[in-house]
């Protein structure tokens, strides 16, 4: 099982325009003050960074960058939306808005450029 199988993620989209992962908060993933922890956010937004890099190249993270503005309760259901600012011949740097339901507000802006290169033939998505 895989890190995002185990959080209960879901690729509801995957193309190189736009990329949808989604889970539902639930207990286990609440911090201290009762609401999402920030681990949460960012491994949704990671996750749906992660597919979209991946999908027409074999890509790594070099930065990344989350910014949260609003608190997600257990029991909502997140969306992280992927979309490319620019992608380059070996840099990429893509967008994610984590949001509230499909779509709800903005909760955290994720930034995220990966460098890239050519799928070989051994290389699996």
């Amino acid at each position: 099982m895989s890190y995002a199988d185990t959080l209960g993620m879901r690729v509801l989209e995957a193309t190189p325009e736009r990329t949808r992962v989604a889970l539902t908060v639930t207990w286990g993933g609440l911090n201290m003050h009762g609401t999402a922890h920030g681990g949460l956010l960012f491994s949704l937004a990671d996750e749906a960074f992660a597919v979209i890099s991946n999908l027409e190249a074999q890509a790594v993270a070099v930065e990344t960058h989350l910014s949260f503005f609003r608190a997600a309760r257990e029991g909502e259901q997140l969306v992280a939306v992927a979309t490319p600012e620019r992608v380059g011949r070996t840099l990429a740097t893509y967008r994610v808005e984590v949001r509230r339901g499909e779509e709800g507000e903005v909760l955290a802006l994720f930034l995220g450029t990966v460098s890239r290169r050519k799928r070989t033939s051994s290389s699996s998505p």
